[in-house]
């Protein structure tokens, strides 16, 4: 087996767990370092930077997917949508997004 078969059979076997908490074990400061850094060095075309991202955490975390479930629920086909909710409330279980 080749090794860019071996990496394709890998690929294709991931699952994500999700094991989610509403806690976090480093600073919501430490947290935002990480994203400062890894959006600062991810490379971008001509080196424009242009990427940006929002950190939101307990309470503002909570309500944002309050509202994703509220804007999904007039969107997503009613049978569909308990399907829906229990994975929103899957992402809402965490700690920040």
């Amino acid at each position: 087996m080749s090794p860019s078969t071996a990496f394709l059979d890998t690929l294709k076997a991931r699952r994500s767990i999700y094991a989610l908490s509403k806690s976090s074990p480093i600073p919501d400061s430490a947290i935002q370092d990480i994203v400062t850094q890894a959006i600062l060095h991810t490379p971008t075309s001509f080196n424009s930077q242009t990427t940006r991202a929002i950190l939101l955490v307990k309470g503002e975390h909570d309500k944002l997917w309050d509202i994703a479930k509220e804007v999904l629920k007039g969107i997503v086909p009613a049978d569909q949508y308990e399907a829906t909710e229990t994975r929103l409330s899957g992402f809402q279980a965490g700690y920040g997004t």
